[in-house]
C-alpha cells in the first residue's frame, strides 16, 4: 500500500477552534479539511473520504445534531464516525440526543488535548486497519480470479507443455546420439593426427639416410668408372652403408610398430567386435597412441598391474575409456606446464577386473564430482568441452562392459576412478 495522509473533517463555526484542533492533532500527520457550518459539512463529506468528523454541536442554521443525523442517513457518508464537541455541561438527555444522531463519542469544552489526540488516534488506527483489510481483500480477490482463470487453462497448458517437452526430449536424444558418435570420431581423429606426427620423425630419418646412401653410391660408382676406387674408399663406403642401413631399418621398425599399434587401436575404436587380448598390454598400446597429446604437457603416465590378465571383451570400449580418462585429466586437471603423474593400475580379483586410475591434478569439489557422469556437463563450456566424454565412459563401463565406475575427488588432491567389471563378457561356448 502506498503512503497517504488520512483526512479528518473539522466542523466548527469558530475559525480559532480549527487552529486549536489542528495544532493538537499535528503530530498524527493528518490532512485537515474545514467546514464552518452544518450545510458546508454535508457538501464536503460527499466529496471526500474521511476517517473521522469532529462536529461542534452549536452552530447557526443547522446544528451538529441535525448535520450528523443527515450524514448517518446517507449511504455515502453513513460509515463516517462523528465525535461531538460542545460547550454545554454534560447532561444525560443531551448526550443521548447526540448518540441517537449518530455520534460515537461526546466531548465537553474546554477539551483536554491529550484526550482528543488519544481518541482521534484510536479512530485513525481503526481506519488504517480497515484500509489494510480492504487492500488485502482486493489482492485476494484478484489472486482468486487469476487462480480461477489459471485453473481453466491449466489442462491446455499442461498438454501443450507435455507435447513440447516430448518433442524436445526426442530431439535431445537424437542430438545426443549424434554427439556421442562425433566424440568417438573425434577420438579417432586425434589418434590419426598423433600417429601422423609420430611417423614424421622415423620416416624423415629414413629419407635422410637414404639420400646419404644415394650420394655415397654415386660417389663409389664414379670411382669405379674412373678406376680410382681404393681400398680405403671401399671400406669407408661399406662402413657408412652399414650404419645407414641400420638407421633405416631401426626407424622403419619404429614406424611399423606405430602403424601396427595405430591399426589395432583405430579398428577397435570404430568397431564393436569382441576378441581375446592381453588387457595390460592393450592399455599400454592405447597410452602409446596418446603420446603426442601427453608430450604437450609435463604429465607422466605410469601403467602397472598384472601382465597375465587376458580378457574376452570389447577392446574398443577399453580404448575409448582410457583415452577419455587420460584426456580429461590432461585438459582439466593440470595448468599449463604443471608437472604431474597419472597412475593406472590393473588387478584381478576373483573373476572380475579392478581397474584403478588416479591423477594428482587440481581435483574437483564434491558437487562437481557428483555430476561428472551427467550428459553435457562440463566445466569448460565455450572452450571446446562437449560434456560427453565422461558420460560416454559411464555408458561404456555400465552397458558395454557390464561393470560399474566410481569417482572420488577433492579440491587440490587429484581425481581417481575405480572400474570393476567382469573378465569375460561371453562364456567359452558362446565364443
Amino acid at each position: 500500500m502506498k503512503e497517504f495522509n488520512p483526512k479528518i473533517l473539522i466542523v466548527d463555526d469558530e475559525p480559532n477552534n480549527h487552529r486549536v484542533y489542528e495544532r493538537t492533532l499535528e503530530s498524527l500527520n493528518l490532512t485537515f479539511v474545514r467546514a464552518l457550518s452544518g450545510q458546508q459539512a454535508l457538501a464536503i463529506a460527499h466529496r471526500h473520504d474521511f476517517f473521522l468528523i469532529l462536529m461542534d454541536v452549536q452552530m447557526p442554521g443547522m446544528d451538529g445534531f441535525e448535520a450528523a443525523s443527515l450524514l448517518l442517513d446517507h449511504p455515502k457518508t453513513c460509515h463516517i464516525p462523528v465525535i461531538f464537541i460542545t460547550a454545554f455541561a454534560r447532561d444525560e438527555t443531551f448526550e443521548f440526543k447526540g448518540y441517537s444522531s449518530g455520534a460515537v463519542d461526546y466531548l465537553v469544552k474546554p477539551i483536554n488535548e491529550e484526550i482528543v489526540r488519544s481518541k482521534v488516534s484510536v479512530f485513525l488506527e481503526l481506519y488504517k486497519e480497515k484500509m489494510r483489510l480492504n487492500h488485502a481483500y482486493s489482492v485476494r480477490k484478484i489472486a482468486e480470479e487469476e487462480l480461477r482463470l489459471h485453473k481453466d487453462k491449466l489442462e491446455i497448458i499442461v498438454r501443450e507443455r507435455t507435447e513440447e517437452l516430448q518433442s524436445t526430449l526426442n530431439n535431445l536424444l537424437g542430438t545426443q546420439d549424434q554427439l556421442v558418435e562425433s566424440e568417438k570420431m573425434a577420438s579417432l581423429g586425434r589418434l590419426v593426427a598423433g600417429v601422423a606426427h609420430e611417423l614424421n620423425t622415423p620416416i624423415g630419418i629414413c629419407i635422410t639416410a637414404s639420400s646419404f646412401l644415394k650420394d655415397e653410391n654415386e660417389e663409389v660408382n664414379e670411382a669405379i668408372n674412373s678406376e680410382q676406387l681404393t681400398k680405403k674408399k671401399l671400406n669407408k663406403y661399406l662402413a657408412s652403408t652399414g650404419q645407414s642401413l641400420e638407421i633405416i631399418l631401426a626407424n622403419l621398425d619404429r614406424a611399423s610398430e606405430l602403424i601396427s599399434n595405430f591399426k589395432l587401436v583405430a579398428v577397435d575404436v570404430s568397431s564393436e567386435e569382441m576378441r581375446e587380448f592381453n588387457l595390460l598390454d592393450y592399455i599400454k598400446r592405447t597410452i602409446l597412441s596418446l603420446r603426442p597429446e601427453i608430450r604437450r604437457t609435463c604429465v607422466e603416465v605410469i601403467v602397472s598391474g598384472d601382465e597375465s590378465i587376458v580378457v574376452y571383451s570389447n577392446p574398443g570400449a577399453w580404448s575409448q575409456i582410457i583415452t577419455n580418462l587420460t584426456l580429461n585429466s590432461l585438459n582439466h586437471g593440470y595448468k599449463n606446464d604443471q608437472p604431474g603423474k597419472i597412475l593406472i593400475d590393473l588387478k584381478m580379483q576373483n573373476d572380475s577386473i579392478d581397474f584403478n586410475y588416479k591423477d594428482d591434478g587440481k581435483g574437483m569439489d564434491p558437487q562437481v564430482a557428483a555430476m561428472i557422469f551427467e550428459p553435457f556437463f562440463t566445466t569448460k563450456r565455450g572452450c571446446g568441452g562437449s560434456g560427453l566424454g565422461m558420460y560416454i565412459v559411464y555408458n561404456l563401463v555400465t552397458q558395454t562392459l557390464a561393470g560399474e565406475i566410481r569417482c572420488h575427488s577433492d579440491l587440490g588432491k587429484g581425481c581417481s576412478f575405480h572400474i570393476n567389471c567382469i573378465k569375460n563378457l561371453m562364456t567359452p561356448n558362446e565364443k
